[in-house]
């Protein structure tokens, strides 16, 4: 940003703010577009942007390491939360994080995660589909997150709908890890983009996102560890 200001609480403020924190921060970031992180005071609102809570115990499901060195986990957790160098967001054209785990990431990360994603699409227009974009995390405990646009689906898409999509998720998974090259990121937590919201059935999203990461690193014999949340 800009320009930085640094305000000190005192009293009723001070109370006002353990009480209403997240709230306050979302007025200010609606109303003058304003990003505000509060430090130093134990926030008792319904949100904390500082410290989102952790809703899943992390559990490893299945792991294996391919012939190039790469380690890939599966596992059963709260991408809010989730230890790796990025996280990917499953995310619509116009990085509006207003469902799903977009929101998730979003509110957990601050409002600072939507004011650099609006930022990006004035600036540069909107994502296509099979794109992606890494940028900041907010107060996420990773290095980046990576906003990929799969493919939309109807709900119970016939087979013929789900194979013409499948070259689009295929593309997101691409540019996913082009990002995490240029980013030069280690791990990176990958969900089941376009399932859920986006009407994927989720054994074929799962299955086309492990061959295209598989390809794309045994081909490109890169070190990393990657994780399918």
């Amino acid at each position: 940003m800009a320009n930085k200001l640094d305000i000190s609480l005192h009293e009723a403020s001070l109370s006002i703010v353990r009480r209403c924190g997240a709230d306050l921060c979302e007025i200010i970031d609606s109303k003058f577009g304003c990003v505000a992180t509060i430090e130093g005071v134990e926030n008792e609102s319904r949100t904390s942007y500082l410290q989102p809570p952790a809703t899943i115990k992390p559990e490893r499901r299945y792991e294996f390491t391919m012939r190039s060195g790469v380690k890939v986990s599966v596992w059963k957790a709260d991408l809010t939360s989730f230890l790796a160098d990025a996280v990917v967001n499953a995310a619509n054209e116009d990085l509006n994080h207003c469902g799903g785990l977009a929101l998730a990431l979003s509110k957990a990360g601050g409002p600072q995660i939507q004011m650099e994603s609006a930022d990006y699409i004035r600036k540069h227009g909107k994502l296509q589909t099979g794109e992606a974009v890494a940028l900041g995390p907010g107060s996420l405990p990773c290095r980046k997150i990576i906003h990929a646009v799969g493919p939309y689906l109807p709900p119970n898409p016939p087979k013929y709908d789900i194979s013409k999509a499948k070259p689009f998720l295929e593309k997101a998974i691409k540019s996913i890890l082009d990002k995490v090259d240029k980013f030069h990121l280690v791990t990176v937590a990958i969900p089941a983009i376009s399932s859920g919201l986006f009407n994927y059935p989720l054994p074929e999203c799962a299955h086309t996102i492990e061959m295209e990461r598989a390809c794309n690193w045994i081909f490109g014999s890169q070190q990393k560890q990657t994780y399918s949340n």
